[in-house]
C-alpha cells in the first residue's frame, strides 16, 4: 500500500488530521490541510496543482463543515476521490468534537483499501435496481439509504446521490444486494 499512497496526497482540514492519517499509514503520507471551512484560493489552487501529477482523496470530518469544505473543492477540482468517514467512526473517546481525527486507524486503512481496488467503471447498478430494492422512489427509503450508507461508509446521501456514490465507490448489484441484506 505504501506504493500506492506515494501517488496520493489526502486533503484534510487540519494538522490533527494529518496526524491521525500518519498514525494509520505512516510519515511518508502527503496532505494538503485546508485550514477549516473557510478555504482560501491559494489552497484551492495547491489541490488544483496537486491533481495534475497525484491522486487527490478527499477526507473532511463527518459533520456539517466537513460537507461544506466537500462542496466548496469538488466545485473547484471535481475529479477528486473521497473517503467518508461515519459520525460514529469520527467521534471522540472524551471530550471534543467530532473529526477525522479521532478515526480509528485500522478503519482508515480499510476505507483506503475500498478505494484503491475501486474503478468506478465497474459498477453496473442502475437507478432501477435503487428503485426496486426501495431505496428511492418509497415509503422509508430514506431510512434505508441511511443505513446503507453507513454500513458502506457512503456518507449522508439523498436519493439523487445514492446512485453516484455507489457507481463513484464502485459498487456491483450483488455487493449492494448482499449489503442490503443486514438493513431491515
Amino acid at each position: 500500500m505504501a506504493e500506492k499512497l506515494s501517488q496520493v496526497i489526502f486533503v484534510v482540514e487540519g494538522k490533527d488530521d494529518t496526524a491521525r492519517l500518519r498514525v494509520a499509514f505512516g510519515e511518508f503520507v502527503q496532505t494538503i490541510e485546508t485550514g477549516g471551512s473557510k478555504i482560501s484560493s491559494a489552497v484551492l489552487d495547491l489541490i488544483a496543482k496537486a491533481e495534475e501529477k497525484h491522486d487527490i482523496i478527499l477526507l473532511t470530518d463527518p459533520d456539517f463543515q466537513g460537507e461544506r469544505i466537500r462542496k466548496i473543492v469538488l466545485k473547484r477540482v471535481p475529479n477528486v476521490k473521497q473517503i467518508f468517514l461515519n459520525k460514529a467512526d469520527g467521534r471522540p473517546h472524551h471530550k471534543g468534537s467530532l473529526g477525522v481525527e479521532h478515526a480509528d486507524p485500522d478503519l482508515l486503512r480499510q476505507l483506503l483499501g475500498k478505494f484503491v481496488k475501486e474503478n468506478a467503471s465497474t459498477s453496473d447498478i442502475m437507478r432501477e435496481d435503487l428503485s426496486r430494492l426501495g431505496l428511492i422512489d418509497a415509503q422509508g427509503s430514506a431510512v434505508l439509504r441511511e443505513k446503507l450508507a453507513k454500513k458502506c461508509h457512503l456518507g449522508q446521501v439523498n436519493g439523487k446521490q445514492l446512485l453516484k456514490r455507489l457507481r463513484l465507490f464502485g459498487i456491483t448489484k450483488k455487493e449492494l444486494k448482499e449489503a442490503m441484506k443486514d438493513i431491515d
